[in-house]
């Protein structure tokens, strides 16, 4: 299942950590990569991959998640790249885990609002 689109359209200012408010409202994605990668994790519910970050030439983290045998990215949010010409951060990339193992209260936000999406 292409889970990408409803996560994108489910996010919001609100589940932006404080230092990415207003940083940059031009770029809709901008700050969403951990909550989105995450949620799409929980969402694939798969051994398969795993999440990765790496630093951006800004300094700023970036999160996407990565098949462990074919090393396939899937990143939720890399159009906050494209579409201003850069490229994530991939070549600085490690494997992470997220801060819960279970789906943060974020991650849950965007889940339910997945859900009611995909059920209207």
């Amino acid at each position: 299942m292409n889970w990408i689109d409803p996560i994108q359209k489910s996010l919001s200012p609100e589940l932006l950590k404080s230092e990415y408010r207003g940083s940059d409202n031009n770029n809709s994605l901008f700050g969403h990569c951990y909550v989105a990668t995450e949620t799409l994790y929980h969402l694939m519910n798969s051994d398969a991959v795993k999440p990765c970050c790496g630093r951006d030439s800004n300094g700023v983290v970036h999160w996407w998640l990565q098949y462990r045998k074919s090393g396939k990215r899937i990143d939720p949010t890399a159009d906050q790249y494209y579409s201003v010409g850069e490229i994530p951060p991939y070549k600085f990339g490690r494997g992470s885990g997220f801060l819960t193992k279970e789906p943060s209260k974020r991650s849950r936000v965007v889940m339910n609002r997945v859900q009611s999406l995909l059920t209207t």
